[in-house]
């Protein structure tokens, strides 16, 4: 693999047409030498993105267009998703994530809503938001590889 190569996928938002990021991430995943249960999780945890995209940007409907971008890099997965609906507050999003967390801590019922989050924060190793009312909203991911090919 070369020190850095990156696919880029445009897909509309329809829940229908996600399969095809999921496989393009799956098989990114697989090239680069991860395992199969960080390959299911990492796939889960883009496929949660952009789900939620679909559900939460523009009031549920948003209509425009999704773009994902895989970095492979030697050491880690850069995946970066990209919307054009408005911004999201990110206020709500980080007291959603602390409720969910602190359910789970004591052992109480969890109610539904914002699990996704939470699991995309469990697999990656690093989630950073970029939102704007005008421009939309860019996730980045980025899970490390335990072990670097030809190591």
């Amino acid at each position: 693999m070369m020190p850095q190569e990156y696919v880029d996928i445009k897909v509309p938002s329809n829940p229908k047409l996600l399969r095809l990021v999921r496989r393009t991430v799956a098989a990114a995943c697989e090239l680069m030498g991860f395992d199969p249960r960080e390959i299911n999780a990492i796939t889960l945890a883009v496929d949660e993105s952009c789900t939620n995209i679909i559900r939460h940007c523009g009031g549920g409907a948003y209509r425009g267009d999704i773009l994902v971008r895989l970095r492979m890099l030697p050491d880690r997965l850069v995946i970066t998703i990209r919307d054009y609906g408005g911004a999201i507050d990110m206020n709500r999003l980080r007291d959603c994530l602390e409720r969910r967390r602190r359910e789970i801590q004591s052992e109480s019922s969890v109610r539904p809503g914002g699990l996704g989050v939470m699991l995309i924060h469990s697999v990656m190793d690093q989630v950073r938001y970029r939102t704007n009312q005008n421009s939309g909203t860019v996730l980045r991911l980025v899970k490390h590889l335990s072990k670097p090919k030809g190591i």
